[in-house]
């Protein structure tokens, strides 16, 4: 190939180079991710509910519990797991509701907050769920049911009303805290 054809195709590839870019599409803009908001979800009495993942230890299904005389019918006893001595309470009974089915669907969600180690009683556990802390939050004020004392704020989600239960409020109230009958 002669010098002037080397020039030649150098220069159409050059020029088909900057016709390239000339009609690229710039990058994206960058945006900023909205956060997100991820809690464990669970049903009780009907209701749609999320724990922070930080005040949930672990999810099991029921062990063998001993019952402890003395205290109230939502107390269902202690058990032994892995070592640790659990009291198992029936969330939903606490709240006057009926008493968890146990079938297999329930599970026991074993919280730590602060000197708490105890082990709840709930319908199911239906997994890791996430939201955008702006967009789905909603406002629950003047929602009247004993659970939603303990719900501070709540998420909208594909038609589902997903209230965030504190632990550490339920902890915190002298009702739960006093178990003898």
């Amino acid at each position: 190939m002669s010098d002037i054809a080397q020039d030649s195709a150098f220069a159409l590839l050059l020029r088909m180079q900057a016709e390239a870019r000339a009609q690229a599409p710039g990058l994206p803009e960058q945006t900023q991710a909205a956060p997100l908001w991820s809690g464990l979800g669970f049903r009780l009495a009907g209701l749609s509910l999320l724990v922070s993942l930080d005040q949930i230890a672990e999810v099991l299904v029921r062990p063998e519990v001993t019952r402890v005389p003395g205290t109230k019918r939502w107390v269902k006893g202690v058990a032994n797991v892995r070592g640790s001595l659990l009291t198992i309470i029936d969330l939903a009974e606490y709240f006057g509701k009926a008493p968890v089915p146990m079938d297999d669907k329930a599970r026991l969600l074993v919280m730590h907050v602060g000197d708490f180690s105890t082990a709840l009683v709930v319908n199911e556990v239906l997994g890791l769920k996430h939201f955008d802390a702006e967009r789905d939050r909603r406002d629950i004020a003047g929602l009247d049911n004993a659970v939603l004392m303990h719900v501070q704020t709540a998420y909208a989600q594909d038609d589902t009303l997903w209230g965030v239960f504190d632990l550490r409020s339920l902890t915190e109230s002298l009702t739960f805290k006093h178990v003898a009958a």
